[in-house]
């Protein structure tokens, strides 16, 4: 993918942000020891990540890149960091830590890792860069506490500098009218500019001449599980606005909307009914498999992969899903029965959250991972009543021994 392919490594081939680029540049040259942290803001595809790589290879630094939501919580944070500050580069070269994606610490899971990254980057002995994609209220301290540096969604003329450099390096040429109309719908995005770029070039066109970039994650499975030439299916999967992504990294709500193994994991269950046991076996076990190649690119961080997400996606499962009338569906649990698991999870809300204070963890882990075996601890033991300090002392034990009713009742079933 063009995405890969024209990532920019060198420090002269960036287009747009000129002003903050400078002033990352002269922070870089002037640090001094206890200099304040630079925290870089801007929404993807500004080339906040590349750039810092760029200019540690142009200066001759040893970098150190750390991606800070991989990390999530205080305890990580002073694992990983504290060595880092304490000791010097092997090379003998100057260190500069980078961390990326420092907002994806700032959620109620990552508790104490915000407070730390603020106090602890104060005084640091090496230079530190930041990265994140917007600003919230959780990192007020760490923005206080940082020199702070917009990078803002390319301009048209950027967008415009970038179309014409890949054209020029691919040999290939578009009307102006078409390059306008990549621009215009891109805004900014240089990783959608490069994807739409490459689709409207290789031909890859809806006949009412837009590139399709924009077609929704429900559009293209229905569509995939529609065609029966691999070589269109490829294309569909190209011009969507599809994305291979982990929850176990955390992502927005937008980003979830596209999440495309979640989107095929609910579509495909959810149309058990119409498939054979071994039909709906076999897509899953391959689905599992295109599942753990992605998750071990997010854990490595080897990006470059991500190009060999949709040919291997194809490869395991194009074959063996064809007439199997699998539909797009948001939800893996038929509509039917969301209603009353909604009305459910509702109700033991407020227990899940005196539960998570004790237990020192999110109300998300609670229901994920220590509810069922709670209940079922309290069931075994035959313990009724547990003191909570709490007004809702007395209802929160009716409903624990609601649940523990329910498990009895599953039990001799």
């Amino acid at each position: 993918m063009w995405v890969e392919k024209y990532r920019i490594s060198e420090f002269d081939n960036f287009f747009g942000n000129e002003k903050s680029r400078l002033l990352v540049i002269n922070w870089l040259r002037n640090w001094i020891k206890g200099a304040k942290p630079l925290l870089i803001v801007g929404p993807p595809g500004t080339g906040k990540t590349s750039f810092v790589k760029s200019l540690a290879k142009l200066l001759d630094l040893d970098l150190i890149e750390l991606n800070a939501s991989d990390l999530r919580n205080k305890i990580n944070l002073e694992i990983i960091i504290n060595p880092i500050l304490l000791n010097k580069s092997i090379f003998g070269k100057q260190m500069l830590l980078f961390l990326d994606e420092v907002d994806g610490i700032s959620g109620r899971d990552d508790y104490g890792g915000m407070p730390f990254l603020s106090n602890i980057l104060k005084n640091a002995d090496v230079p530190i860069i930041m990265a994140s994609n917007s600003k919230s209220y959780k990192m007020k301290d760490l923005i206080k506490n940082s020199k702070l540096v917009e990078f803002r969604p390319l301009s048209s003329f950027a967008s415009y500098m970038l179309l014409q450099n890949v054209m020029r390096r691919e040999r290939k040429n578009l009307k102006s009218s078409e390059q306008f109309k990549i621009i215009s719908q891109c805004r900014g995005d240089a990783r959608t500019l490069l994807n739409t770029l490459q689709a409207k070039l290789e031909g890859e066109v809806n006949s009412d001449g837009n590139t399709g970039t924009e077609s929704s994650i429900e559009e293209c499975i229905n569509n995939f599980f529609s065609l029966t030439d691999i070589s269109q299916a490829k294309k569909l999967l190209i011009t969507s606005s599809i994305r291979y992504t982990t929850p176990k990294y955390g992502y927005t709500s937008e980003e979830r909307s596209k999440d495309f193994l979640n989107a095929l994991y609910t579509s495909i269950v959810s149309s058990e009914r119409k498939l054979k046991s071994d039909d709906l076996a076999n897509l899953l076990e391959k689905l599992s498999e295109i599942d753990l190649f992605v998750d071990r690119i997010y854990e490595k961080r080897n990006w470059s992969l991500l190009r060999y997400a949709n040919d291997l996606f194809l490869n395991k499962l194009f074959r063996i899903s064809r007439d199997k009338a699998i539909e797009y569906n948001q939800y893996s649990v038929p509509f039917s029965a969301m209603g009353p698991i909604f009305m459910r999870g509702q109700s033991l809300r407020p227990l899940r959250t005196e539960l998570s204070k004790i237990f020192h963890t999110s109300v998300s882990k609670i229901g994920l991972f220590y509810y069922s075996n709670f209940i079922m601890i309290m069931k075994n033991l035959a313990i009724k009543d547990l003191g909570f300090d709490n007004p809702d002392n007395l209802k929160f034990n009716e409903l624990i021994n609601k649940e523990i009713e329910k498990q009895s009742s599953k039990t001799k079933l």
